[in-house]
């Protein structure tokens, strides 16, 4: 439990810092924050695979 949630934290700590560094619209950084949290409640027992969705999301957002 204590694994999941540090990563979690761990995940929204490198979002933010994605956020404050990158250009894109504020926005697409909120979804894709968004879609983390919901990919971390449908799938507990996949956080790698998350993660890499979101940081393809926030590259996605970079590049627009």
């Amino acid at each position: 439990m204590f694994k999941k949630l540090g990563f979690f934290l761990f995940a929204m700590g490198v979002s933010a810092s994605y956020a404050i560094a990158g250009g894109g619209e504020p926005e697409c950084y909120s979804q894709c924050n968004a879609d983390l949290e919901q990919c971390m409640t449908d799938h507990p027992g996949a956080p790698g695979a998350c993660s890499k969705i979101h940081r393809i999301c926030y590259a996605s957002c970079a590049s627009d």
